[in-house]
């Protein structure tokens, strides 16, 4: 992909006007549910009972049949094993510069999802645990815009193919001002964990926004369920902040991981199978 086709198809992911406070229809398996999108034209439907093979899928508006434009999975099994994966993804699976505004700007016009290198400690530990039939959740403060950039590098790279959940769809107003929701995270984080049975779960995060501070509280209310955090260091010196959002951590959670490039993956794969030999 050029870098002129990659900034026009980056452009239009903000200026598409989403279908906001709208009744539609889905159909799960030929039965129909009514819902709403709110302002930010998003949805969900909770449902009362498992599902366990892909559904047929339709969604209607106004009598007319929508279209369906991803190639990414719509639906993932339950995991087999005993162990899943939270993770983040920018600064921690793929380098995004999210801390500076300009350069992450300038990462996602210039250069291709296909030319972007993961972080090789993550992938490797992921991937690892899902041969071992971890499932895996990806937890990203990335706008909704960025779903079709993110599940194509997901892809392009042979990473496992999880949940994907990303903040609401913004506009250029808004992606400018750089709000979004404070508690997304921890909020679908815990969801994902009270909802989940008995497993228990391996964190990755990294120390550019508030992943340290997050996945401190996850392991305050949740202590039971975790059984490693994986903090990537993104900077060759680590400031005041960090060590002290560091450190609170590590008090909290002492199987935590501050990693980086000289962090032995070989002797972190080995940690991961005492994991399993504990289940």
């Amino acid at each position: 992909m050029s870098i002129r086709t990659n900034l026009i198809k980056l452009i239009n992911s903000y200026t598409i006007p989403p279908l906001k406070n709208a009744s539609i229809s889905i159909k799960l398996n030929e039965i129909e549910y009514k819902v709403s999108t709110n302002n930010q034209g998003a949805f969900s439907l909770d449902l009362d009972y498992s599902i366990e093979k892909e559904p047929n899928i339709s969604v209607f508006y106004q009598g007319k049949k929508l279209i369906i434009n991803q190639d990414y999975p719509i639906f993932h099994k339950n995991s087999q094993g005993n162990i899943d994966v939270i993770s983040d993804i920018d600064d921690t699976l793929i380098v995004s510069h999210t801390a500076t505004a300009i350069k992450r700007i300038g990462t996602l016009a210039m250069v291709s999802p296909h030319k972007r290198k993961t972080i090789e400690f993550t992938e490797k530990i992921i991937n690892y645990l899902k041969k071992n039939h971890a499932g895996v959740f990806y937890v990203s403060k990335s706008e909704s815009n960025l779903f079709g950039v993110l599940s194509s590098f997901i892809e392009h790279n042979k990473l496992p193919k999880g949940f994907l959940l990303l903040t609401p769809y913004l506009n250029f107003v808004q992606l400018l001002k750089g709000k979004k929701g404070k508690d997304f995270k921890i909020e679908n984080i815990s969801f994902i964990i009270e909802n989940s049975g008995d497993e228990k779960f391996v964190l990755f995060g990294d120390d550019t926004q508030k992943d340290m501070k997050i996945y401190t509280k996850i392991a305050k209310y949740y202590p039971d369920r975790i059984s490693k955090i994986y903090i990537r260091q993104t900077k060759t010196k680590i400031n005041k902040r960090k060590q002290m959002y560091w450190e609170n951590l590590k008090s909290t959670f002492p199987k935590s991981v501050y990693f980086n490039k000289e962090t032995d993956i070989n002797a972190e794969l080995k940690s991961i199978d005492k994991l399993f030999k504990k289940q």
